[in-house]
């Protein structure tokens, strides 16, 4: 009795996941390519329990937690450098923060819909690590799985732009890209700063002054707030946008 109450019950689990299977629409594609350099056995509990995006934002914060270091573990001298200069896994700075891209990647394969890896990785990889390639092929990941998602390919034509050397296009692009409510403060931060290269010192103060009131970390508003105090004692910008901070 006890066999034939077990069987019966399996027979009820396989007909509801057969059902479910067939009437159901899933939110995420199916896990084809969710390996990469930095997967763990734990990564897969997400899969077997429904739990993707919460496993994907807890890969988020250890990738934030990696980037917010030094990374001085994967950078090397000069002369070193030259050994790895064909190694795809160390361009730019000399290979600073060389999992960046798989720690990204990890949380997208994951959640392909967590846009905000896409544009914050992209933009760190391009425009603080020059690596203009490895930003691409995050992007292009982005672009696959939302191709509705038009900043994506205003941050791709600026990091072309840029690796190109073509500064007033990059400019363009990422000044259309920052009208967006959730554009990464890493882009804001980028093109502020591109701004105070070129000497534009009042559209660079504007970009400070959005940046102070927007961000969620004080330590970011405060980085701002800095930033502007230094224009305006460097005596390339009016006292009066620190009014717009009070």
């Amino acid at each position: 009795m006890r066999n034939i109450l077990i069987a019966f019950l399996l027979l009820i689990l396989a007909l509801t996941g057969w059902w479910a299977n067939k009437n159901s629409n899933y939110p995420y594609p199916a896990p084809t390519d969710i390996v990469t350099e930095k997967t763990k056995p734990i990564d897969f509990a997400g899969f077997l329990f429904g739990m993707r995006r919460i496993i994907a934002d807890i890969m988020w914060v250890q990738t934030l937690q990696y980037y917010g270091g030094g990374g001085w573990e994967d950078k090397v001298t000069e002369e070193k450098y030259r050994k790895y200069e064909h190694d795809e896994k160390r361009k730019g700075e000399y290979g600073r923060y060389r999992y960046l891209l798989a720690m990204c990647r990890r949380c997208v394969r994951i959640d392909p819909y967590f846009k905000y890896v896409y544009a914050f990785g992209s933009a760190s990889l391009a425009w603080n690590l020059t690596r203009y390639d490895e930003a691409l092929e995050l992007l292009n990941e982005g672009i696959e799985h939302n191709p509705q998602f038009y900043p994506f390919h205003l941050y791709a034509a600026a990091i072309v732009y840029s690796k190109e050397g073509k500064s007033t296009d990059v400019i363009k692009k990422l000044e259309e890209a920052v009208k967006y409510p959730d554009c990464p403060f890493e882009v804001k931060l980028i093109l502020g700063n591109i701004y105070t290269k070129y000497g534009r010192y009042e559209d660079a103060a504007n970009i400070w002054v959005d940046i102070y009131w927007t961000a969620k970390l004080e330590v970011r508003s405060e980085g701002a707030k800095q930033k502007l105090e230094k224009l305006i004692a460097e005596k390339k910008l009016s006292e009066k946008f620190l009014e717009k901070i009070k």
